[in-house]
């Protein structure tokens, strides 16, 4: 049976109705229907919310998904990262994980330092330290959404996000487990068989 990890965009994607909510509701529909496994990312509740804030409480997430009709797929948890995961949803790193995150971030994010420390310098401005803390962030949680889908040992990577999915990066991202990464449309039509 195939296994799905949807990322953060597809959960957006259904909250807003976007124009990609179809092909995840096709993909979940999958599951309903006994012919796949979907799974979300515990990291899901540890991005920035729309009004710009950070979740405190994991109940608060689960609620989210409850509310968009998906309470019954599986959340995955990742290895633990202070400030990034939340105690009770996540597991103990094993001992590469520390270097195939870092591996992750050069393929996913070559050009951005993947240490908080050099990514956000202390003589930054506020209002440019918060920026880049948030982007330092998103970037950290898309590597770690992705490392916890190659941990699952799952079959596609679900999202709308061009950067994991780029032509250069993919055979580079496949050697690390992540096999196929595809859109939401592709998703929902995708089998075993197909070639990514």
């Amino acid at each position: 049976m195939l296994s799905f990890t949807l990322d953060t965009n597809c959960l957006i994607a259904v909250e807003e109705d976007r124009s990609d909510a179809e092909a995840v509701r096709q993909v979940v529909a999958r599951q309903r229907a006994g012919a796949a496994q979907v799974r979300l990312v515990a990291t899901m509740a540890a991005e920035t919310q729309r009004d710009g804030s950070l979740l405190d409480n994991f109940s608060h997430f689960q609620r989210r998904v409850d509310v968009l009709g998906l309470g019954e797929l599986e959340i995955l948890a990742p290895v633990a990262v202070c400030d990034l995961t939340f105690v009770e949803w996540c597991v103990v790193a094993h001992d590469e994980a520390e270097a195939e995150l870092r591996r992750l971030n050069e393929i996913l994010f070559p050009t951005f330092p993947y240490n908080f420390l050099e990514a956000v310098p202390e003589h930054l401005a506020e209002q440019e330290r918060k920026l880049a803390e948030r982007k330092w962030r998103n970037q950290r949680l898309d590597v770690l959404v992705l490392h916890t889908h190659i941990m699952a040992k799952a079959d596609v990577f679900v999202t709308s996000d061009k950067n994991f999915r780029k032509q250069g990066k993919r055979d580079r991202l496949a050697v690390l487990g992540a096999g196929a990464i595809l859109s939401p449309a592709d998703a929902a039509v995708y089998e075993a068989t197909d070639s990514v």
